[in-house]
């Protein structure tokens, strides 16, 4: 993080969380929603959390750590109860943290697999959100981004059938919590990636298969991406970023793909 010299949105006085925010989408929409003025609260598993919010204060930003893991109710409780204490309101809700597990199919996927990712993606996702609603609501003004993934939302792809599923419920999820919330001026909204230059998919692949094999498929994946390359962290967390600003209080019970243009060939 080089500096806080953003463009776009005006997010100061506004108090955001995010999970996952260690590394990859995560990470960069902190970032991001720092560089443009908001008080961020880091949440991750990984102690890595700590550099991040260190290195975005020591930019000129704001923000705040606390590790844990989004399947602890416990853990989500404190981290509601350091925004009660220290704001009393929460303008945006960012639930990032997910997990992948791959299975060579759904058939062979464990019973542990499936709960894992269940939990992650999915129930944290409802959990958190329901959790910080008393808080979102005294923002009088406020926004839920889910992530999701172009897999289970628009493209079906083989070992990921649990995860897709995960994500896809989040989609579905994110549309009744919009209409629900509607009343209360807080919009929930969904970005859903494609193929994104993080360790999310590289880390489970190499446990079962080469680096060459690694690098053979993603040759391939670029080459089927009509923007030629995979996106970036940042690019994911400019929308996020958006759907969490004032500027998209009309924006709500969508989910917005970010692929290149993968799903539209």
């Amino acid at each position: 993080m080089s500096g806080l010299a953003g463009s776009g949105v005006d997010l100061t006085g506004r108090v955001a969380l995010v999970t996952g925010a260690a590394n990859g989408i995560g990470r960069a929409t902190a970032e991001v929603l720092a560089q443009r003025g908001a008080t961020v609260l880091l949440s991750d598993l990984s102690g890595a959390g700590q550099q991040v919010a260190e290195e975005i204060n020591a930019a000129g930003g704001t923000a705040h750590f606390l590790a844990g893991d989004v399947t602890d109710r416990a853990y989500l409780g404190q981290l509601v109860e350091y925004l009660t204490t220290e704001h009393g309101h929460l303008h945006a809700l960012v639930n990032n943290a997910g997990i992948l597990r791959l299975a060579d199919s759904f058939e062979l996927t464990t019973d542990a697999q499936f709960d894992q990712m269940i939990a992650v993606n999915l129930r944290a996702v409802f959990d958190l959100s329901r959790l910080c609603l008393p808080l979102l609501k005294a923002a009088q003004g406020a926004a839920i981004v889910n992530t999701a993934s172009m897999v289970g939302h628009q493209l079906g792809m083989p070992s990921h059938a649990v995860y897709g599923a995960s994500k896809a419920a989040v989609v579905g999820l994110s549309r009744t919590m919009a209409l629900e919330l509607a009343p209360f001026k807080i919009t929930v909204n969904c970005v859903a990636p494609g193929v994104v230059a993080t360790n999310l998919f590289v880390d489970q692949f190499l446990q079962s298969h080469t680096r060459e094999e690694l690098n053979a498929g993603s040759s391939a994946v670029v080459a089927a991406i009509p923007n030629g390359a995979y996106a970036v962290p940042a690019q994911i967390a400019e929308v996020i970023t958006f759907l969490a600003s004032p500027a998209a209080d009309y924006v709500t019970g969508q989910t917005i793909l970010i692929d290149g243009g993968y799903a539209s060939q």
